[in-house]
């Protein structure tokens, strides 16, 4: 009754070089999907070659800044120039800038600079594609008709990597990055709403911590924050690999109903639940 796999849809997907983004590519490349991935970093010989054999579809890297003027309408240009049509897009693209130091001792200045950078590459990026995309995708799925069973076969899908840090307060570093998480959240929950009537659906994830190199690296600098992590999250391991986000990126990306929803991914971090007595003593 409903799309089930990615086989011969096309999609763009941002920061796909490593991390969450790359471990995303696999995976719809190995279900049949074409990409085209677009990734301010360049992505290593060796995961060129483990994406060329991961399965039957196939995924064109290209050097894209989100930020830069234009960008959306580049990505969606050469996407559809490429593959003659856009079905998807999962905006995955970005960096946390902190502050590791007192924000009374900043100048302005850094702070407004840190904020300008964050904004522009998670809520203002984000929604300058969708539109862009929607725009792209609108003709092709708004007037889809309805089966037997009242809904439709297939839809548009546009999915946000947020983070926790968009749907909990997290650490006073993340200032900058939780301000424009949070914003893209209230993107993402106001496209929902403006692109249902064509289709469209608009749905986000909200990884917790990684395993990747640079939240290691962080973390083994700070071992009173890596161990509160260890605590509040339940399940483990507490950080994750990046793998791990891809079944909802998947389900999100071929359901035909679900829209306007963050679905947190980070073994229970965001339970804000202490056990005290439950604990082996």
């Amino acid at each position: 009754m409903f799309q089930s796999e990615l086989k011969n849809k096309v999609g763009i997907l941002t920061g796909g070089s490593s991390g969450f983004g790359f471990e995303m590519t696999k995976t719809i490349v190995s279900q049949g999907g074409k990409l085209a991935v677009f990734s301010a970093d360049e992505i290593s010989d060796a995961g060129r070659k483990e994406i060329k054999e991961a399965g039957s579809g196939e995924a064109v890297f290209l050097h894209q800044d989100i930020t830069a003027p234009g960008a959306a309408d580049t990505m969606v240009d050469e996407t559809i120039k490429r593959y003659g049509k856009l079905d998807f897009v999962v905006a995955n693209a970005g960096l946390a800038i902190r502050f590791e130091e007192p924000l009374l001792d900043m100048p302005a200045e850094k702070i407004v600079a840190a904020m300008q950078n964050q904004f522009a590459m998670f809520p203002i990026a984000f929604a300058t594609l969708a539109l862009r995309a929607a725009k792209a995708m609108a003709p092709r799925y708004q007037n889809l008709p309805f089966n037997a069973a009242g809904h439709r076969n297939d839809s548009g899908s546009i999915v946000a990597t947020l983070s926790v840090a968009s749907v909990i307060p997290l650490r006073d570093d993340l200032l900058a990055y939780s301000a424009a998480k949070r914003a893209a959240l209230s993107v993402m929950e106001s496209l929902a709403a403006t692109l249902g009537k064509y289709n469209i659906r608009v749905n986000a994830i909200a990884p917790g911590f990684a395993n990747t190199a640079g939240p290691k690296k962080f973390y083994d600098r700070y071992p009173n924050i890596k161990e509160d992590i260890e605590y509040r999250t339940h399940l483990k391991p507490s950080f994750l690999h990046p793998g791990a986000v891809v079944p909802t990126v998947i389900h999100l990306l071929t359901d035909n109903y679900v829209t306007g929803q963050c679905i947190v991914i980070d073994g229970g971090y965001t339970n804000n639940t202490t056990v005290y007595f439950q604990e082996k003593k």
